[in-house]
């Protein structure tokens, strides 16, 4: 199963994202959503996790075999997510 998981976050090889007026967005080379609320979407793409902020979002469109998605809402920011630090190398600096 997590070989499965695996094959498919790697499936794309070019990841790009098209903003307008800061009210919509359409990306390429989203594997999946990991989770989406009114005022975060998360997203894994074959450049890493992928994390979009603001108000009233709305995802308008996930085509998972293309790795096409669309938001709509006031986009704030969108911020490329490295992997967290343990939380005791955080405390133990």
């Amino acid at each position: 199963m997590k070989e499965l998981q695996i094959k498919q976050e790697t499936k794309f090889t070019s990841h790009s994202i098209n903003m307008s007026d800061r009210k919509k967005a359409a990306m390429t080379g989203v594997a999946k959503v990991d989770g989406a609320t009114e005022t975060e979407i998360s997203l894994t793409t074959c450049m890493g996790r992928l994390i979009v902020t603001g108000s009233a979002l709305k995802i308008i469109k996930f085509d998972e075999t293309d790795g096409n998605l669309a938001v709509s809402g006031n986009i704030d920011s969108i911020k490329y997510a490295g992997a967290k630090t343990p939380l005791l190398k955080r405390i133990f600096k």
